[in-house]
């Protein structure tokens, strides 16, 4: 038996895509301290942090609306 169609509103991808960019950005500065992420050079860590800041002015310039 097929699982019911789940309703996907519009910006719902665009976002989880944000909270996923942010939460991580989050975790890699936060958790610099131990030794595993101790080993990732600094350029990656920024990357991330853009990647995230990306994705929330994408989220606050343009939200996905109904057509």
């Amino acid at each position: 038996m097929p699982s019911p169609q789940r309703f996907i509103r519009p910006g719902e991808g665009q976002r989880r895509r944000c909270a996923v960019a942010v939460l991580l950005a989050l975790l890699v500065w936060g958790f610099r301290w131990l030794w595993p992420l101790q080993y990732l050079p600094g350029w990656i860590v920024m990357l991330v942090m853009v990647w995230a800041a990306l994705e929330l002015v994408g989220l606050l310039w343009f939200p996905r609306r109904w057509r």
